[in-house]
């Protein structure tokens, strides 16, 4: 009975984040694919996470992946985080600790805007054979960013954006 680490490399094909913001007349949801990245990870033969040596993940994604179905929506968005010179965001796992089976609490940074926040949240991890699964969560503030909430007359968009993850990651 050991430990066995690995390195994972994202599959941008089955990964992906969603994103749902509110404004006063409608919500914008939207979903990006093309994420890139891996996780180095040990797991204890139970398919827990192990806690030594501590686990590694960097994400990508190029933002003018990122669509709501609404060209325009989309275009506004890409201006507003300066996508032409900020083409992707990045997020750095920092910490992990166990929680509940299957359950973790991490926190790591994220990068937007050329701007870095560390943001905190709970994610599940399903590890079997070479294949992670993660999925989480988190509120993410735009004005943490530097970043003003679109505003046109009756429409005022929310600065908090829900984000959702949906990771697969495999190991060779």
């Amino acid at each position: 009975m050991g430990a066995r680490s690995a390195r994972y490399a994202v599959s941008s094909r089955e990964s992906w984040l969603a994103f749902e913001a509110r404004s006063t007349l409608h919500g914008v949801n939207g979903k990006a694919a093309g994420l890139d990245g891996f996780v180095d990870a040990t797991f204890h033969d139970d398919g827990t996470l192990a806690g030594e040596p501590p686990p590694r993940m960097h994400l990508e994604l190029p933002v003018e992946q990122m669509r709501s179905g609404n060209a325009l929506q989309d275009r506004e968005m890409y201006k507003l985080v300066d996508s032409k010179r900020f083409p992707r965001i990045s997020a750095d796992l920092r910490d992990v600790t166990a929680g509940a089976p299957g359950r973790y609490s991490a926190s790591g940074d994220v990068t937007l805007s050329g701007r870095s926040r560390r943001y905190a949240g709970d994610f599940s991890l399903i590890h079997e054979g070479n294949t992670i699964t993660i999925e989480g969560e988190l509120n993410v503030d735009i004005r943490e960013f530097g970043l003003k909430p679109p505003s046109l007359l009756i429409l005022r968009v929310e600065p908090v954006v829900r984000v959702r993850l949906h990771l697969v990651a495999r190991s060779d």
